[in-house]
């Protein structure tokens, strides 16, 4: 891994000038155990191997260590560079080895200090620690006789160690700490075949690491949390106790966390417990009610999950109240251009959560009243709605799972534009409905959740959709147990939903997800819940975390 790394960076196609100077900042290391002899041994083998009497120097490590000390910050491409200028270097590198389950990735990266720019990204993955000795080991071997005999490659085979490795899939996540953010670039796949409505135009992706579809730029950005051991239900973002910074809110069956993102931590706000008989499946956030405050929408099921106890809490300055309590609604929360926040409910129908009509919300004498209908009565739950100009015409038109995870498009009269064949979301929130054979269950699996987002600013919606890949391929109605995930953005070709991109497979799978500022530094991130074990086996313990993306316009 990082023999290839040293190869790529040596014939990148840059040739380093006499007496240059380069500072290799200590690699961060992204894992539940102590690496800090592998940080140490990735600076020694640069060194090593970089240095070049009367034309290339690197930087004693107690100085870089004390100018990065000196620094603060997480380490990104700017603190790099302000390290790089405090030793007055004319290159730096760094990177990160990054601990995921099985999979350990490497990311490392040099920089120009003074102008500030990247000269060479480069990322690579294997299986286990094991698989990290071996190439290090390579590295010793083969970089003397591949790469320092010959300094210069033609631009051609430099342009070709550029393009990202395509990674190993991640296996099953373990614990890592709280960290920033965490590069995980991919190789773009090729483009699908252009439909006659397509336009050979490239289309922008907001985050490097997400796998293209269509001909474009790859990407880079992501990050994890700690594990948390609960099974995350539900998540969001929103400024609820309205001090100007945005909270992450998470739900698992009885409880909600409040986590906030600053100052380099993701750090617990407020935990508030429920009683335990309730089931909470799913929540949001958005000033409804008009008095600057954004509420808490949560929509939770009785004990025996066959009806609906809803409520809502709003920050009083103190405590997060009730304003709300024992609501027989299913709440979502969607934002539409031009109207902002815009909440939506389902009234719950004894035996029937796919049926009703889907209302916009308004706030009339102190509740939560149905204004009008957004959608007429049919196979579908307001939990997995949305509305938007899904069609780029000019119209608001609902983008909504059926009762069997396929997405359709429909007019406000409840018309169906279209139809996918593939299927989409899946959770393990359900409902359960009388029993149809003795002594069985009959779960009913709520819908996820869809987005519609101009993602790219190219002034035409996407729909942003998770895809859980289950066990039995969602035939058994009974059985549910995911094995990868991954998110996808779509866009309306003229004839259907196509994939513009989707985000790198992992292991187990996403329960939420949102679009929103999840680290407070001014700009949108696509944040999602993952669910690595799901504890329902006797003796295990469920295990939940949080990524993000950053969104890159």
């Amino acid at each position: 891994m990082l023999a290839v790394f040293i190869m790529a960076l040596c014939i990148s196609g840059f040739a380093i000038a006499e007496s240059d100077t380069i500072a290799i900042v200590p690699f961060k290391m992204n894992a539940e155990k102590d690496l800090t002899f592998l940080e140490a041994g990735i600076f020694d083998m640069l060194s090593f191997h970089l240095s070049k009497e009367g034309k290339v120097r690197v930087i004693d490590r107690d100085a870089t260590l004390k100018a990065a000390k000196a620094v603060k910050g997480s380490l990104n491409e700017a603190r790099a560079i302000k390290i790089g200028k405090k030793l007055k270097a004319d290159y730096v590198i760094f990177g990160s080895i990054t601990v995921f389950g099985n999979s350990v990735s490497l990311h490392a990266k040099m920089t120009d200090v003074m102008a500030e720019k990247s000269v060479l990204s480069f990322f690579e993955q294997s299986h286990g620690m094991d698989g990290v000795i071996p190439k290090i080991n390579l590295f010793a071997t083969d970089l003397n006789k591949k790469v320092f005999d010959s300094a210069e490659i033609a631009p051609s085979a430099a342009a070709k160690t550029e393009t990202p490795v395509s990674p190993v899939k991640p296996a099953q996540p373990e614990s890592v700490q709280p960290e920033p953010k965490k590069v995980v670039p991919v190789k773009p796949v090729q483009p699908a075949a252009q439909t006659q409505t397509e336009t050979p135009e490239e289309r922008s992706v907001p985050n490097p690491s997400f796998i293209t579809t269509r001909h474009q730029k790859a990407s880079e950005e992501f990050w994890k949390s700690r594990d948390f051991k609960y099974f995350i239900n539900g998540m969001t973002t929103g400024d609820v106790d309205n001090d100007g910074k945005i909270e992450t809110l998470m739900i698992a069956s009885h409880e909600i966390y409040i986590y906030r993102y600053e100052r380099d931590r993701f750090h617990k706000v407020r935990q508030i417990k429920e009683s335990r008989y309730k089931n909470l499946i799913g929540i949001d956030v958005a000033d409804i009610n008009g008095n600057g405050v954004p509420e808490i929408f949560v929509t939770s099921l009785n004990a025996q999950r066959n009806g609906v106890e809803s409520f809502v809490l709003e920050w009083n300055g103190q405590a997060y109240a009730k304003i709300i309590e024992g609501a027989s609604w299913f709440y979502r929360v969607v934002r539409i251009p031009g109207q902002g926040d815009v909440l939506l409910g389902q009234k719950h129908r004894a035996t029937a959560p796919f049926s009703g009509n889907i209302y916009e919300m308004k706030w009339e004498n102190s509740s939560y009243v149905s204004d009008k209908v957004v959608l007429p009565s049919g196979r579908n739950n307001v939990l997995g709605l949305t509305l938007g100009d899904v069609t780029n015409k000019g119209q608001n038109v609902a983008a909504v799972y059926d009762n069997v995870d396929h997405i359709r498009l429909k007019d406000t009269s409840g018309n169906e534009i279209w139809k996918g064949d593939e299927k989409y979301g899946g959770t393990m929130m359900y409902y359960l409905l009388p029993k149809t054979e003795r002594g069985t269950d009959n779960p009913q699996y709520l819908p996820m959740r869809l987005l519609v987002r101009d993602l790219d600013a190219d002034g035409e919606n996407e729909v942003i959709a998770v895809r859980n890949y289950e066990i039995a391929m969602k035939l058994l109605k009974i059985f549910r147990k995911f094995t990868k995930t991954h998110i996808e953005s779509l866009s309306w070709d003229g004839i259907g939903l196509t994939t513009n991109w989707k985000t790198q497979e992992v292991s187990g799978h996403i329960s939420d997800f949102a679009i929103g500022d999840f680290d407070n530094d001014g700009e949108d991130e696509l944040v999602a819940s993952i669910v690595m074990k799901d504890g329902l086996i006797i003796g295990t313990s469920a295990q939940s975390a949080i990524i993000a993306y950053d969104l890159k316009k």
